[in-house]
């Protein structure tokens, strides 16, 4: 005999299922396990990359949608490139502009930009329960919906790092500072994380003392540590966490010191709102 589950309960299975397209049992089970707290369990499940029976969609079914996108019969078969991509984007009504974009390629774990490769496809979706696609469409939209929620956070870290492979121009470790800003503009700026707090547009300022002062490309700890940075100043605007002792890369150093300097004029976030 099933269990029985107060009303709360079968609204959050309802709503896991809603969000992560799995069954009711692994729903309760995963619930279960944390508290129910759906956005608690669903960080957690795609986290885990879950295949279970219930949850695994049919790979035979994924090979074939992806050889739907690629563009010619007999070209690479485990390669969907960039027309075929931009067609499966339009398909589930994402534009290649819009973080939706970012979110896709990290679902899918595609390897460079406007590419896929079968075996990170199937094996991705199927992990996902997602086979079809509505559900991929409908995947991308809640996590879109979702990338500004603190308790989703771990999700949206795996999509910021995953971008910086996509960013990187095939044989460079480094990514093109234009490329970069680019980025953290629709990674850092609404829907997504918004990186700016009551008295400091922050974004605005780092691209402007990167364009201005520093005018290298972007290697993977400046890019990683850009996030952990950004996250810190939104919770102490007086970066009152910075110190010279700390580990942060020179060019976030060089960037506090811009701060305190060119945009405060040596005065703390106190004494400037006193100022004024």
């Amino acid at each position: 005999m099933p269990p029985a589950y107060t009303a709360a309960q079968k609204t959050a299975i309802q709503s896991f299922v809603d969000f992560t397209s799995t069954d009711r049992t692994t729903a309760a089970k995963v619930l279960r396990q944390h508290g129910w707290n759906v956005q608690v369990a669903a960080n957690a499940y795609f986290q885990s990359g879950s295949t279970s029976t219930g949850s695994t969609a049919s790979k035979g079914t994924l090979n074939k949608l992806f050889d739907k996108y690629r563009e010619e019969p007999d070209s690479e078969p485990d390669e969907v490139n960039i027309d075929g991509t931009m067609q499966l984007l339009s398909d589930i009504d994402v534009s290649p502009d819009d973080i939706g974009s970012l979110i896709f390629s990290e679902m899918v774990k595609s390897p460079s930009l406007g590419k896929l490769t079968r075996t990170e496809f199937v094996d991705s979706l199927a992990a996902l329960g997602v086979n079809d696609i509505n559900k991929m469409r409908d995947m991308v939209q809640q996590r879109r919906s979702n990338l500004d929620d603190p308790a989703f956070r771990p999700t949206f870290k795996s999509i910021y790092k995953h971008t910086f492979i996509l960013a990187r121009q095939p044989g460079q470790k480094a990514v093109a500072l234009e490329n970069a800003t680019e980025y953290w503009r629709l990674l850092l700026t609404s829907p997504s994380l918004q990186w700016s707090s009551p008295n400091t547009p922050w974004l605005d300022w780092w691209i402007e003392f990167l364009t201005e002062k520093y005018k290298k490309s972007v290697n993977k700890d400046m890019w990683d540590q850009t996030l952990v940075f950004a996250e810190k100043t939104l919770v102490d605007e007086a970066l009152s966490f910075w110190s010279e002792d700390s580990a942060w890369p020179g060019v976030i150093d060089e960037f506090v010191e811009y701060v305190k300097t060119d945009k405060r004029g040596g005065q703390g976030v106190g004494d400037a709102m006193e100022v004024e």
